[in-house]
């Protein structure tokens, strides 16, 4: 209250009174409005709530375009891989496989075959060793024609003759893979001289024809009353190849040895390849494509692994490496 001349001052709080706390200004926003803040949630001292725990599940968008690209970069992969594998690979393959067989028939002596007795050696073994003066050509012969074999060097046909023995002695070799051992018997002419050494001897034959066999036509892997030795590799396409032969007679009287005749497997006439390996073949083209696919999945959702991408790479490599090995054994077994 106020007189003339005269100011009262406003009360001073005594005990026990509080001096009313002045509102704190709104925060502006960068508009310059004023909006209210928003109060934060304290639990009381008193009391045993607690605030709900909300689990968040973020929203998964799966790069699809990437997924595709990966799975189209894979099959492109696989693609160049193959023929990678099949003319820079499988010559070192036959190059070192021939090596191996060549040591085996030094460390044991030629006696344990008992040829001459008739006993061949089991399938995939080293059978006889074949020179061709003309081509430059030595090779171990295995014994038996199927794909698997045939990837070691040039077999000797099951149901055939051995060479140096009466009848027709059939041996076939690959034209394109596997070090194509029999890629230029074409070129041999009639007078041309071949060499085999085996468990019976060293046979010499003398070429008298070379002939291209077609589908269809009489083939040269019979049995003939001449003692005859056939070089056969395949001739045309992957889908109904014909074949490539050399027939050379022997020179001198044969040795008597059992022939042993039996029915020739289909898998071992050297126009077809592995049955079982085309589904292989599938399946690891498939487990390449799905490890890649996920390899890059992987990487989208946790970057900057580049520890992974190391990790999984030779096991891409190595699921490729055994589509090419499979789709290999499932072309013709001569190709």
């Amino acid at each position: 209250m106020s007189t003339f001349g005269t100011t009262t001052a406003p009360p001073v709080p005594g005990h026990g009174e509080r001096i009313a706390a002045a509102p704190e200004p709104a925060p502006r926003r960068r508009g310059g409005h004023r909006h209210a803040a928003v109060p934060r949630w304290s639990a009381p001292e008193d009391s045993n709530e607690r605030p709900e725990h909300v689990i968040r599940i973020p929203r998964l968008d799966l790069p699809k375009r990437k997924m595709a690209a990966s799975a189209i970069f894979g099959v492109g992969l696989l693609i160049i891989l193959f023929f990678v594998y099949l003319f820079a690979f499988t010559p070192l393959t036959a190059s070192r496989d021939q090596q191996r067989l060549a040591q085996t028939l030094i460390g044991q002596p030629l006696t344990t075959y008992s040829l001459v007795a008739g006993t061949r050696p089991g399938e995939g073994r080293p059978l006889a060793v074949l020179s061709v003066p003309a081509l430059g050509l030595k090779q171990i012969v295995v014994q038996g024609t199927s794909a698997a074999d045939l990837m070691n060097g040039p077999g000797l046909m099951p149901g055939t003759a051995l060479p140096g023995a009466p009848g027709n002695s059939v041996i076939l070799g690959r034209r394109v893979t596997f070090g194509a051992p029999f890629a230029s018997i074409g070129s041999l002419r009639a007078g041309d001289r071949i060499q085999v050494v085996d468990g019976a001897g060293k046979f010499t034959y003398i070429v008298k024809d070379v002939r291209q066999v077609s589908p269809g036509q009489h083939d040269v892997i019979g049995q003939t009353s001449g003692n005859l030795l056939t070089l056969a590799t395949s001739n045309g396409g992957l889908v109904s190849p014909g074949r490539l032969a050399v027939q050379a007679k022997l020179v001198g009287p044969p040795v008597a040895v059992k022939s042993g005749l039996v029915a020739v497997p289909h898998e071992e006439l050297g126009l077809g390849g592995d049955n079982v390996a085309g589904g292989l073949t599938l399946l690891w083209s498939l487990a390449t494509i799905i490890v890649l696919v996920g390899a890059v999945l992987s990487v989208w959702l946790w970057p900057r692994s580049l520890l992974f991408y190391i990790l999984v790479a030779p096991i891409v490599v190595a699921c490729g490496l055994m589509a090419c090995e499979s789709l290999a054994r499932a072309l013709p077994a001569t190709f």
